[in-house]
């Protein structure tokens, strides 16, 4: 029982409902998506810098999943593989939409407990992260994201873009050098 008299959910693996879902349970699928859903439009947006794009990368993903739920092993987890998808569709979709990438539609985070000035320093700071972000070469930006936001260790990183651990490292020193040039004013 909870503090609330209601009984606790019991806790079901990822594994179990990826093997429920392989046997055609849709209701253990949607419990997948439920999990999920949030981390896959998170590094959507991360990865496209567009809110719209994000959307509609993350519901591509969660589709695919479903489709090819058959073919998943459980060599590595589900969120790895949900990562190499929507990996893979954000790449998709910026190499598209090059052009077109803003975050204009991200979340307004101000807390009015802080001064105006401050705050607007802070905005400030953070669409400069935003930016020089962006400005990085795709699969740079897919392992800062991964690695640094989402927190996947280096093998797993690799494993979602494909790579190597140490390509991975090489990367990750590439794009963390980028963005002290870039950001240089923010130190």
């Amino acid at each position: 029982m909870t503090a609330t008299g209601q009984a606790a959910e019991p806790a079901v693996a990822d594994a179990y409902l990826v093997c429920r879902a392989q046997q055609g349970y849709l209701d253990a699928y949607e419990l997948l998506v439920r999990r999920h859903s949030a981390m896959a439009y998170r590094v959507a947006l991360r990865l496209t810098g567009n809110h719209h794009d994000a959307q509609d990368v993350a519901q591509e993903a969660l589709i695919a999943a479903w489709e090819n739920i058959d073919r998943f092993r459980a060599g590595s987890s589900f969120s790895t593989w949900l990562y190499q998808i929507v990996t893979r569709r954000a790449l998709n979709k910026v190499s598209r939409n090059q052009e077109e990438i803003s975050l204009d539609h991200l979340p307004d985070l101000a807390d009015p407990a802080v001064e105006p000035a401050a705050a607007a320093e802070r905005n400030l700071a953070a669409d400069a992260v935003t930016d020089a972000l962006l400005a990085l070469p795709f699969l740079q930006r897919a392992v800062m994201v991964l690695h640094h936001f989402e927190g996947l260790s280096y093998a797993e990183t690799a494993s979602v873009t494909g790579s190597t651990e140490p390509a991975v490292r090489s990367h990750l020193f590439r794009a963390r050098r980028a963005l002290g040039k870039k950001l240089e004013e923010w130190r």
